[in-house]
């Protein structure tokens, strides 16, 4: 079954950033309305609510959108009265903001990580139970076809019995002498690598395989400790560079490399699957393939093409095949998803308990990475 647009709702948005533009504009893309924004300052939420007001016309080009701006995010939700809140503010502030709109009985799209400790992960799950109400945590590498297809094939034996995972997530993001949020704790909780950029991989790992990390043995580095703000220097405490050794509940072993300070390196995330009979490669960069090591040493690229992927691959995929997918329609694919639930439709996303569960794995990666042992998960 293909994808189709859900029954319109009606959205806001909490924090101002890049990723808001984009919650913003894949919302508007699934023919829903966002009503409202709220930043820390008003002048960054007007911001934000005029350019996606120039994003929603209709056909005629006359602008539609009355976006509401706030520096006050219960203001925004009392006063609007949202569907769904889309929470895209600094991780430091995801708990809180989800819980203002838990508690109103607003389903919630919250940006990973869900928290920055697992005693606030835990308590949004226990609030949105309570509540009854939708609740998804943005772990977006699930919702590209070609991540679903590679879940398919492993879950059907295609490579035989599985020997080994290994991967990385590399950015640049941090590879310059700036300071930023990310790297104050206060703001961004006290890991930067692991639970910003690694939280991605580990969840696909665990998503494509069926199986749960069970141990892991981590050390991290912080290749560059000090950082300029303001023209000062600032010692900084976070890991910008993660070596990482992981077990699964199957005996399964595997490795992986989470860093932001990769030259060249805009968005690495790879992941590699190695079975008896052949092994699996994507890259978030090539979204479009899969690249199949088949145990005759031949290679083979499996391209997306809806008419030719298993049924969960071919749903998540919206062009035919040869027009490209990235990004912003993995993105789509998971408010999609989320949207069609809130209307009632079965459809699996992401969720708190998903967002808790890699908040207990940043716990343990830190743990070990600080005692220089492996620390075992329940």
């Amino acid at each position: 079954m293909k994808n189709t647009n859900p029954a319109p709702l009606r959205a806001a948005i909490v924090g101002t950033g890049g990723i808001s533009r984009i919650h913003g504009r894949r919302i508007q893309d699934l023919g829903s309305q966002v009503v409202a924004v709220c930043g820390r300052r008003l002048s960054s939420a007007d911001e934000l609510a005029a350019d996606l007001g120039i994003q929603a016309t209709n056909e005629a080009g006359t602008w539609t959108a009355g976006i509401r701006s706030y520096d006050d995010l219960g203001r925004m939700l009392d006063e609007t009265r949202p569907d769904v809140l889309h929470v895209c503010s600094p991780h430091g502030f995801h708990a809180e903001h989800a819980l203002e709109a838990i508690k109103r009985g607003i389903n919630v799209v919250c940006e990973k990580p869900l928290a920055t400790t697992v005693v606030d992960a835990q308590r949004l799950v226990d609030a949105s139970m309570a509540a009854g109400v939708h609740a998804a945590v943005c772990l977006v590498q699930r919702s590209y076809p070609m991540t679903a297809e590679l879940r398919s094939l492993v879950g059907s034996g295609k490579l035989g019995r599985l020997q080994a995972i290994r991967g990385t997530f590399l950015s640049w993001d941090a590879n310059h002498d700036n300071w930023g949020w990310g790297f104050d704790p206060a703001i961004a909780g006290t890991s930067y690598a692991t639970a910003d950029l690694g939280v991605h991989w580990l969840d696909l790992v665990e998503h494509v395989t069926g199986s749960r990390i069970r141990e892991v043995e981590a050390r991290f580095s912080t290749i560059r400790p000090v950082r300029i703000k303001d023209g000062a220097e600032v010692a900084v405490e976070s890991e910008d560079y993660v070596r990482l050794f992981f077990e699964l509940a199957d005996g399964t072993p595997g490795s992986a490399v989470f860093s932001g300070v990769c030259a060249g390196e805009p968005n690495g995330c790879a992941i590699e699957v190695d079975g008896m009979d052949g092994g699996l490669h994507w890259r978030a960069d090539q979204p479009n393939a899969l690249k199949h090591r088949r145990s005759d040493a031949s290679l083979v690229t499996i391209t997306r093409d809806p008419e030719r992927l298993s049924p969960e691959a071919g749903r998540l995929a919206f062009n035919p095949a040869g027009h490209a997918e990235g990004f912003g329609d993995a993105f789509r694919n998971l408010i999609g998803d989320v949207y069609a639930a809130i209307g009632g439709e079965e459809r699996n996303y992401p969720t708190f308990e998903d967002g808790l569960r890699l908040a207990t794995l940043v716990e343990a990666i830190q743990q070990s990475a600080s005692t220089r042992k492996a620390v075992t998960i329940d």
